[in-house]
């Protein structure tokens, strides 16, 4: 697939931006003071991160396995036509029909190899266009009749298919050597050549050669497709054991060739003992596979096989899940097996009519419910609101503002900053512990610091003390004294009562009025 390389490059970019996401998370959280409710920490977002990133290397990994299958998938699409068989072996005089024959015609770089038994220069072609293989196979099979030896030709595309410490079907430059090997394979059974006893001597040593280099853990499935197929295509199965050729045909069951190189193998008669063998190994799906393309259903009730099949992707779920000790990345990696396992199920019971016997609908609303729980495990956490202060924290309070200045040395009341009673009694006992049982000299002097006297007020007796909450009063001046309202100083009707001399000095708590170190002349 071309956008391979991009894909790993981007991949290989996630570092780099994931730090320039960090340095600038970092610079957010330096302003943090400001958010109140801004609580999240690097640590939260690198393993949302390492979760997405590793998700991602896994699905790579998926895709480049499936690589070596993408072209053979899109191919199959315009399934080969099945092959007859007669005592369960091959009838190779009428694999390819004529009149497909007369209206493909390969290009002339294919027939030119074919002319010229180049089997290398073929194969070479083939990766170097293999974007465009699905339609040059078929072009492939009609070019061979151009060959004098096709299946000398093919036997010489074969050489490097197991090159010296070679990583198999992960390393990129070999993966596609194999395909194109495969797919030379599969036209050659097409075609079905004359085959020569000294090529066919010669593709069985080379068989038995593959055939102690094909890993049967099935890391790589290539090989056994390759193998098996090389045995189709020189007609060769007589010469290795059965039973272990079922076993590496276990391990590409589930691609689309296994159906038709059963058949090329000869391996009708053992299908039933196949099925039985795949679903001893837990491969219950391909073993449906096969049930429907032998007509095998009478024998193999498909409906308990599948059902069996989702019980046992619920399970592997839950063991994916809590091998990953529940994170999100296995949990993620759990779902997605599931719903895959769900939507294979679903497909066979569309395609094969199974809705009566096995309802879909109980299977669809478990994908929902599925979707719904990964959706759910994407989304952020909620910031929790700011805490209200609670009980014993003090209020912080600002500073007073500096202390207006005035025209001709005046202020007015509602300019003066607001002190709390508790500061006033205290400058009260400050003062009054200076002066005890005095209080000042005149009436309209107000005491300055160390009780000495201050600026005299008498020149603000005209003026009313009205305005402080909308009620006209007595003049009162900033030493805090109560002023007559009259133009003489001392007037009988307005001498207080004796007992204001034997109260303590006050200077209007209450009303908002200055202490005497915010009067006027400290601040002018």
């Amino acid at each position: 697939m071309a956008s391979l390389k991009a894909i790993s490059t981007a991949i290989e970019s996630i570092d780099a931006k994931k730090e320039d996401l960090r340095k600038a998370f970092e610079v957010l959280q330096a302003h943090s003071f400001s958010l109140a409710s801004f609580t999240l920490q690097w640590k939260d977002l690198d393993e949302y991160f390492n979760s997405i990133k590793s998700s991602i290397e896994e699905r790579f990994k998926e895709l480049e396995s499936k690589e070596s299958e993408a072209d053979e998938e899109l191919a199959m699409e315009e399934s080969t036509p099945k092959i007859p068989e007669s005592n369960g072996k091959q009838s190779h005089s009428v694999v390819v029909k004529k009149e497909e024959e007369s209206e493909i015609t390969p290009r002339p770089e294919l027939k030119s190899f074919c002319i010229k038994m180049n089997g290398k220069g073929l194969r070479t072609y083939l990766i170097e266009h293999r974007k465009e293989q699905p339609l040059i196979r078929d072009e492939v099979a009609v070019a061979f009749k151009s060959s004098p030896d096709p299946a000398m030709l093919v036997l010489d595309a074969m050489q490097g298919f197991y090159p010296p410490n070679s990583k198999g079907d992960k390393d990129g430059e070999l993966a596609a050597i194999r395909r194109t090997g495969i797919l030379l394979l599969e036209q050659l059974t097409k075609f079905a050549p004359e085959i020569s006893p000294q090529v066919k001597e010669k593709a069985k040593k080379l068989a038995v050669e593959w055939k102690g280099k094909v890993t049967t853990s099935g890391e790589n499935p290539s090989e056994a497709l390759a193998f098996l197929q090389l045995l189709a295509a020189y007609d060769l199965v007589s010469a290795f054991n059965v039973d272990e050729l079922l076993d590496l045909l276990v391990q590409i069951s589930r691609r689309k060739q296994a159906i038709d190189l059963c058949r090329a193998l000869g391996f009708t008669e053992k299908i039933p003992d196949f099925i039985q063998k795949l679903t001893s190994k837990g491969k219950r799906l391909e073993a449906v596979k096969f049930v429907f393309a032998f007509e095998l259903a009478d024998k193999f009730p498909p409906v308990p096989i599948l059902k069996t099949y989702i019980k046992e992707s619920k399970k592997t779920a839950g063991e994916i899940r809590k091998k990953g000790n529940f994170s999100t990345q296995s949990q993620n990696e759990a779902t997605a097996k599931e719903i895959a396992a769900l939507k294979a199920v679903i497909k066979y019971i569309e395609e094969h009519n199974l809705d009566s016997q096995y309802p879909s609908e109980n299977l669809s609303k478990r994908i929902l419910q599925l979707e719904k729980q990964k959706a759910e495990r994407k989304r952020p956490a909620a910031t929790p609101a700011a805490k209200k202060p609670t009980g014993n924290k003090r209020p912080r309070f600002s500073p007073p503002a500096a202390y207006p200045k005035t025209m001709h040395g005046t202020t007015t009341i509602a300019s003066v900053p607001q002190i709390s009673h508790t500061q006033l009694q205290q400058q009260q006992q400050q003062h009054s512990s200076l002066l005890p049982d005095r209080v000042t000299p005149y009436l309209g002097s107000a005491p300055g610091p160390y009780g000495l006297t201050g600026q005299s007020s008498l020149g603000h007796y005209g003026s009313s003390s009205s305005g402080l909450y909308g009620v006209a009063g007595n003049p009162i001046s900033y030493g805090g004294n109560l002023s007559p309202a009259r133009s003489h100083l001392y007037s009988s009707d307005s001498n207080p009562p004796t007992g204001l001399y034997d109260r303590p000095y006050s200077y209007a708590a209450g009303y908002g009025l200055p202490p005497p170190q915010y009067r006027p002349p400290y601040y002018q």
